[in-house]
């Protein structure tokens, strides 16, 4: 079982990923463990910027690199699929919900929630130590949606591109790990299709 979880900034989304990850017994990697893995197999200097999660800056970088960008992705791709061991896992981010989505036994989420909830939200984390949270929640949504979109022909955050898409902040962290849960409970069902 692979759990892709995307997320805006403030959501909850690691913390969900975190619960659902102990909640079935299986590794939890986020970028931090992504990191730490590709520096241990020689795979983090090859490109710094997808593990960082940092979008293209440049227009003319951009256009530079278009004809390369597909190679670069496909390899960036190739290297979190090998670092994960296609072993059941939960992944935050990293266009996790785009690499694994021909996967039998995948399920991709993305969780969001009011910008007023999370501003309340990273206030209480940070206890107040972040300054222009707004400024910062927003900047990092642009940054995910910028890298997210330029490896992959999709939108970030659009619900067409999830199975399932989530308010963590009408219904809270733990109800989202448990609609989660059911969701993926729910799949092993369905006698839709075939």
């Amino acid at each position: 079982m692979i759990i892709s979880i995307g997320r805006e900034y403030g959501s909850g989304g690691h913390e969900i990923g975190k619960k659902l990850a102990k909640k079935y017994g299986i590794k939890f990697y986020d970028k931090q463990a992504l990191i730490k893995i590709a520096k241990e197999n020689g795979y983090y200097d090859e490109i710094i910027s997808f593990y960082e999660e940092k979008p293209v800056n440049s227009l003319l970088y951009a256009i530079a690199m278009n004809s390369y960008s597909d190679e670069i992705g496909e390899k960036q791709f190739e290297i979190i699929k090998k670092i994960t061991k296609l072993e059941s896992c939960v992944i935050i981010g990293r266009c996790s919900n785009y690499i694994f989505k021909r996967n039998d036994n995948f399920t991709s989420v993305f969780i969001h929630a009011d910008i007023e909830k999370r501003i309340r939200r990273v206030t209480d984390i940070y206890e107040n130590h972040v300054k222009n949270i707004r400024s910062v929640i927003e900047n990092t949504d642009k940054q995910r949606a910028s890298f997210h979109n330029y490896y992959t022909d999709e939108n970030w955050g659009d619900s067409r591109n999830y199975q399932l898409t989530i308010d963590s902040g009408e219904i809270g962290i733990d109800a989202s790990v448990e609609l989660i849960s059911d969701f993926i409970e729910n799949k092993k069902n369905n006698d839709w299709i075939k």
